[in-house]
């Protein structure tokens, strides 16, 4: 598996993909991405990584700052998905530890996620990862009937920072 920036030959499947798999049961927005929105993103700051075999895309990360305030810089966020047919095989686990090396290299202090309560695979993969709960907005969202929390998770780039 290799992992590689996005290029514009992706665009495409990239929105294909990220309107397939991400759902209300892994965010609370409903997709309707497109190669436009695609290229809009990475106008104003939106990185993607995409793990890639046998020129399919397994999985996306995509990675921004987390504040506009001059004073966050230390601190980077993101956004992963696994294509469902690449799900349980590492993909995920390959994508951030490769974003985790990468985040260090750039020279941030602190990598921030978003986690639905709902989603208890993604909360233990984070977790094993050595991700830290540091907040929990409950009951952020009502989806489907059903009041789910919104888990803030952060990993420690620079450890004196804990």
């Amino acid at each position: 598996m290799e992992i590689r920036k996005i290029e514009p030959r992706d665009f495409v499947k990239v929105a294909q993909l990220e309107n397939e798999n991400w759902t209300l049961a892994s965010t609370p927005h409903v997709m309707d991405s497109s190669a436009e929105k695609i290229i809009g993103k990475i106008m104003t700051g939106t990185t993607y990584f995409l793990a890639v075999e046998n020129d399919e895309i397994l999985g996306i990360l995509d990675y921004g700052p987390r504040h506009k305030s001059e004073f966050g810089r230390h601190t980077v966020t993101f956004g992963i998905m696994t294509a469902q047919e690449a799900r349980g095989k590492g993909v995920a686990t390959t994508l951030i530890n490769f974003f985790i090396d990468f985040a260090k290299k750039e020279g941030f202090k602190k990598i921030t996620i978003q986690v639905m309560g709902s989603n208890p695979a993604a909360l233990k993969l984070y977790n094993k990862l050595g991700f830290v709960e540091e907040g929990r907005l409950k009951k952020e969202f009502f989806i489907d009937g059903e009041y789910i929390d919104d888990c803030i998770l952060a990993f420690y780039l620079d450890k004196s920072l804990m």
